[in-house]
């Protein structure tokens, strides 16, 4: 079964983007698991606590540099309209996948359709999260008489961070989903 399912896991023609997006998951993965035992007073302290914060601070970071390959490949190789044709409210690809939803098959991705909009939102969203945490870091570490501002970024990073894990669950489930459908197709 385990072989099976990864044959069906999607970007068999970009091999290094499926590690990517693999990479990429298994990282927010880690993320939302040790958030709950970061503390900001940690940073200079041992223990495990200290070492479950730092690696949060670490792999934020390769997150960074995760979403913004992420976007510079999804954006080089098919183009802004392809993920984000809604923002000119050209909503034919999305027409086109909910007829085909409607005889109760699942569309294939394609240039503005529902699985290229969530798609171009998540790479998105991981954007907007990690740059927010990174953003805090930075504020949180220089000498700044401006401790609001960062708190006001990491509420903005805790926010955000809540709309990357409804879409972390659902796109992990729907993409789950979808697997198993092709492979008992």
């Amino acid at each position: 079964m385990r072989t099976t399912l990864l044959n069906h896991f999607p970007h068999e023609d970009a091999p290094f983007f499926k590690g990517m997006h693999i990479t990429t998951a298994l990282l927010v993965l880690s993320q939302i698991i040790n958030s709950n035992w970061t503390r900001r007073e940690a940073m200079g302290a041992g223990g495990l606590e200290s070492v479950i914060t730092w690696f949060h601070i670490l792999s934020g970071f390769a997150l960074i540099a995760c979403s913004v390959f992420l976007a510079r490949w999804m954006l080089s190789q098919r183009g802004f309209a392809w993920y984000f044709a809604w923002m000119k409210l050209d909503f034919s690809g999305f027409m086109r996948d909910l007829k085909i939803l409607r005889n109760f098959t699942l569309p294939d991705a394609q240039s503005g359709g529902i699985a290229s909009a969530i798609q171009g939102l998540g790479v998105i969203s991981l954007l907007a999260v990690s740059l927010t945490g990174g953003l805090w870091f930075l504020l949180s570490n220089m000498p700044s008489p401006n401790a609001s501002l960062a708190h006001d970024v990491l509420h903005w990073h805790k926010t955000l961070t809540t709309l990357i894990e409804i879409y972390f669950y659902a796109h992990g489930i729907m993409g789950l989903l979808h697997m198993l459908l092709k492979i008992y197709d």
